[in-house]
């Protein structure tokens, strides 16, 4: 399985996806695809074979529908966040996506999941003036 990441994507989360996550990820601009038109790269991941598109564009769930997989979508709904918090999404929920692509899911969504918060201090940890 290739993950084929985005455009509106950071080309930098595929080379942290490989490092980091074990899977091979490549940005679409690194395929000379930065930019087609989501049909274009549709098309072109279809024609590749074994590929997942790693997107945040719906688009590419109608693209599913009316056209069938190949290729895959992982789908993210995490709306807007920076480069730090989706690897801290990806690096939670990547491992759960990957089965599921694995056995054959053609959508995989991932959401962010709540931030992390660390614990409030209380009154005991607070000194006394």
């Amino acid at each position: 399985m290739t993950i084929w990441i985005d455009a509106q994507l950071s080309p930098l989360i595929a080379a942290w996806m490989t490092e980091t996550l074990g899977v091979n990820a490549v940005a679409v601009r690194d395929l000379g695809l930065r930019d087609a038109e989501d049909f274009e790269i549709f098309t072109a991941a279809k024609t590749a074979g074994d590929v997942v598109v790693m997107t945040k564009d719906s688009d590419f769930v109608n693209l599913l529908q009316q056209h069938d997989a190949p290729p895959q979508v992982l789908w993210l709904t995490c709306g807007n966040t920076s480069n730090v918090r989706l690897k801290q999404i990806l690096a939670e929920t990547f491992g759960e996506a990957r089965a599921k692509l694995q056995s054959g899911e053609v959508l995989v969504e991932i959401s962010a999941a709540p931030p992390t918060k660390k614990p409030s201090p209380t009154s005991d940890d607070e000194s006394s003036a």
